[in-house]
């Protein structure tokens, strides 16, 4: 592919994300790259190993998952001597943090609105074997008619083996994590993180504030270790009786007992009134 790289529109310890144009096509892209490590001592630093894997990763999963209009399309991938770059399709309203962070909590309609369509793009998702394991605000990009679009398939995962139904890595963002996820040693996980890390999304949503919004790292640690409570709705914030439920429904503590994503697409609370429009 030619291209052509334009502005920083993002950027991490080891890897940055571009504007980039298709100079056969005339498209518009997002190009994250990262350094190929060159020297011995960068090849033991282990960070920068591990970002260079999760690129690969998100890579093959996007290849693996196929094209879905809640889900960011995978353009290509290229390798230099000097960078690993992942071509994605553009986005230009930016992550649903962005959005939170500029308007503040949103009404109830754009809360279903939106919530609805993350659950469709995970439902794909499911639907193909991937867990995302790291759902949250800051991987949902927004286009700016409204539609929803996941992203950051870094540390996404299938099972190796096709019986498999569990994982066991600690992986994700702890105020979005499932509480199995912090036992998983012992008693594994499968998709049904992804529920919770919704049910979490969702209160950003209403609250216009991370989960567990003035609450230390490893308090809550030990909060969804001992499996015993959910995310807190913020004092001040009302939510009608299906939001309510909803939000129940996600932060089931068994997560066997947790509905999946296709079955929360159905829930009463996400229906939205049809003469609505964004």
């Amino acid at each position: 592919m030619q291209w052509i790289r334009g502005k920083l529109i993002g950027k991490g310890s080891y890897g940055r994300v571009y504007l980039a144009l298709n100079a056969t096509t005339g498209e518009i892209m997002a190009v994250k790259q990262v350094e190929i490590p060159k020297t011995a001592s960068d090849r033991v630093d282990s960070r920068q190993m591990e970002v260079l894997e999760s690129l690969k990763s998100e890579s093959e999963m996007l290849k693996t998952v196929g094209e879905h209009p809640n889900i960011v399309q995978y353009l290509g991938i290229e390798e230099s001597a000097d960078y690993m770059s992942i071509f994605l399709e553009y986005v230009p309203g930016g992550t649903l943090r962005t959005l939170l962070t500029n308007r503040g909590r949103f009404d109830d309609l754009y809360v279903r609105y939106f919530t609805k369509q993350i659950l469709t793009g995970l439902a794909f998702l499911h639907s193909k074997g991937v867990v995302h394991r790291d759902l949250k605000s800051d991987n949902i990009l927004i286009e700016p008619d409204g539609v929803c679009k996941i992203s950051d398939f870094g540390i996404s995962k299938t099972p190796q083996d096709p019986n498999a139904k569990l994982f066991t890595e600690m992986k994700g963002t702890i105020f979005w994590m499932a509480p199995e996820v912090l036992g998983s040693r012992r008693r594994g996980y499968n998709c049904k993180v992804d529920i919770w890390s919704i049910g979490c999304i969702a209160l950003e949503m209403w609250s216009g504030v991370r989960p567990w919004d003035g609450e230390e790292l490893v308090p809550v640690m030990m909060k969804l270790y001992q499996g015993s409570s959910a995310p807190p709705l913020p004092s001040g914030i009302e939510l009608c009786e299906e939001a309510l439920n909803f939000r129940s429904k996600c932060f089931t503590v068994a997560p066997e007992e947790r509905p999946s994503a296709a079955e929360l697409e159905r829930h009463p609370y996400l229906v939205i009134p049809p003469h609505w429009t964004f």
